[in-house]
Parts: C-alpha cells; sequence; structure tokens
C-alpha cells in the first residue's frame, strides 16, 4: 500500500503550480532541456575519455575544458526554472512557522522581500557579465592548450548573462505575484 503524500505549498512537481508566464516560461523550460541536454553530452564525453584511456591509452583531448565549461553552463542555463518551480536551496523554516501561525500577510511579505532581493542580486550578476562576453569576444579568449584542443570563452559568457538575466526576471515575476497577493488580501 503506497501512503499518499500532501504537497506543500511551496514544494515543486514535475510541473510548476505557477501559472505560466506567456513566452518566458517556454524560454526557461527550454533552456533547462538545454541543460538536461548538456549533461547528457558530458556524461558521452567523460565515458568516450574513459574508455579511450583504458582501451587504447588515448584519451579525448579537451574532456576536462569541456566538462568544465558545462557543469557551468548546466549552473546557469537551469536556474531559472530552479527558481521557477520554487526549488532554490533556502531556508524557509521560519516562513513555514509564519504561515501555521496564521500570518499569510506576514510570510507573502517576507516571501517578496525574498524574491526582489533574489532579482537584485542577479541581475547585479548579470550586469557584472556583459563587460566579461564582450572582452571574452573580443579578445578571442580560450580555454585549453594551443595544438592539443581549445574552446572559445564567449559561449559560456553568453550563457552565464543569458541565465542571469533570466533568474533575475523570473524572481521579478515571483515578486510581482507576491505583490499581487498582498495586494488582493
Amino acid at each position: 500500500m503506497t501512503k499518499k503524500v500532501k504537497p506543500s505549498s511551496e514544494g515543486a512537481h514535475v510541473s510548476s503550480e505557477e501559472p505560466p508566464t506567456r513566452g518566458f516560461t517556454a524560454l526557461v523550460v527550454g533552456m533547462d532541456a538545454v541543460g538536461a541536454l548538456i549533461v547528457l553530452g558530458m556524461v558521452v564525453i567523460v565515458n568516450i575519455d574513459v574508455f579511450g584511456r583504458w582501451l587504447w591509452n588515448s584519451p579525448l583531448s579537451g574532456t576536462l575544458e569541456l566538462t568544465e565549461m558545462g557543469i557551468v553552463a548546466v549552473v546557469y542555463l537551469q536556474l531559472a526554472h530552479t527558481i521557477r518551480v520554487k526549488r532554490l536551496t533556502r531556508s524557509d523554516a521560519f516562513l513555514n512557522v509564519l504561515s501555521k501561525m496564521r500570518t499569510q500577510t506576514v510570510s507573502q511579505f517576507c516571501r517578496l522581500g525574498f524574491n526582489v532581493v533574489g532579482a537584485l542580486i542577479l541581475g547585479i550578476i548579470a550586469l557584472g557579465q556583459y563587460p566579461r562576453l564582450i572582452d571574452a569576444w573580443n579578445g578571442n579568449y580560450y580555454k585549453g592548450n594551443i595544438g592539443i584542443f581549445t574552446a572559445p570563452t564567449w559561449p559560456l559568457e553568453g550563457i552565464m548573462l543569458l541565465g542571469a538575466t533570466a533568474a533575475a526576471l523570473q524572481f521579478l515575476v515571483l515578486a510581482y505575484r507576491n505583490l499581487s497577493t498582498l495586494q488582493s488580501r
């Protein structure tokens, strides 16, 4: 016999309880899917490298560089979706106590503050990332060793800018919904 677990108000399911934001939700879910495909690609690359070393004593060039860049890309590509489905790591014990005490207004106000601060922090990260993208593009920066393996860094810088911007916007969407909830009370 399976026990039915009641989902929490903050917990995420496969599909979010949040209503979709026209156009933006598709972008966020698409970024999440691309991040998952990058993970799959990293699995393939690492396995080719391991088996190449083991069977033929011939590692795959660039495995380290590609997995380093891939991990960072996955984090930034999946960050906005993680925020959307409310799975970003945080300590919400205080908010849960407020909810149980029937002080929903205070709880919503705290959630609004959390989302606004999150949007500000990720907005600052995005603003700082933009010059890095331009510099990587203009300077032809690369990762790796010339003659063995090199990969340009500007695509990763662009992914980081896109991910931070999307995450900041997702925090703003949640903050707007918190504000709407507060105003309707």
